[in-house]
C-alpha cells in the first residue's frame, strides 16, 4: 500500500437487536476497501456475523478519493526530474513530452499507404482500359503517361524505368 494513499469512508449500517428492524445504528471505518471495511467491522462486533444484517454504503465523496489515488499512483510512476511540488505538498506532473520520432513516423506510415493506394490504382485503370477502351474513367491518363515514358526515353530506357518501376512496386508490396 503506497503510504501518500488515502483511505476510502465506508458506513456499515446493522441491528443491533436482529427482532427490531427499526433500531439500526450505523459506524463509520476508513479502509482501502469494502472487504477491508467488512472486516473491521466484524472484528468490532464479532455477534453481528450470525445477524446476516448490514449494508454497507460508500459515499460519493470516495470517487474524489478514487481519482486521487489514481493520480498518486500514476505520479509516483515519474522520475523525480518528470514532477514539481508545491508547498502544499502535491505532485503535479510536468507537461507531457511528445516524441518528434513519432510524428515523423507516423507521416511516413500515411504517405507510405497513401502511395500504395495510388500505384495499386495503376493496374485496375489498365485492365479498366483493356476492358472498356479508352474512354474508361482516368484509365487512358495512365496509358498515355506510360507511352509519354517509353517514347521520351527512346524506347529501351523507357522499358528499363518501366521495370525499375515494377521492381520497386513488388519490393513495397511484399512488406
Amino acid at each position: 500500500m503506497n503510504s501518500k494513499k488515502k483511505l476510502k469512508t465506508y458506513n456499515i449500517t446493522y441491528r443491533p437487536d436482529a427482532d427490531n428492524r427499526y433500531n439500526t445504528k450505523t459506524v463509520t471505518y476508513k479502509a482501502d476497501n469494502i472487504k477491508d471495511a467488512k472486516r473491521m467491522f466484524y472484528k468490532e462486533h464479532p455477534e453481528q456475523k450470525a445477524q446476516h444484517y448490514i449494508e454497507i454504503h460508500s459515499p460519493l465523496k470516495n470517487y474524489a478519493v478514487n481519482c486521487e489515488n489514481e493520480k498518486l499512483a500514476e505520479t509516483s510512476t515519474y522520475n523525480d526530474n518528470d514532477t514539481t511540488t508545491d508547498n502544499t505538498n502535491t505532485i503535479h506532473p510536468l507537461k507531457m513530452k511528445f516524441n518528434i520520432l513519432n510524428i515523423f513516423k507516423l507521416v511516413n506510415d500515411y504517405v507510405k499507404e497513401i502511395t500504395m493506394l495510388l500505384i495499386g490504382l495503376i493496374p485496375l485503370l489498365l485492365l479498366g482500359v483493356v476492358l472498356f477502351g479508352d474512354n474508361f474513367f482516368l484509365g487512358n491518363v495512365v496509358v498515355y503517361n506510360i507511352q509519354n515514358i517509353l517514347d521520351d526515353m527512346a524506347g529501351f530506357v523507357g522499358i528499363m524505368t518501366l521495370l525499375l518501376i515494377v521492381y520497386f512496386y513488388n519490393r513495397t508490396t511484399d512488406k
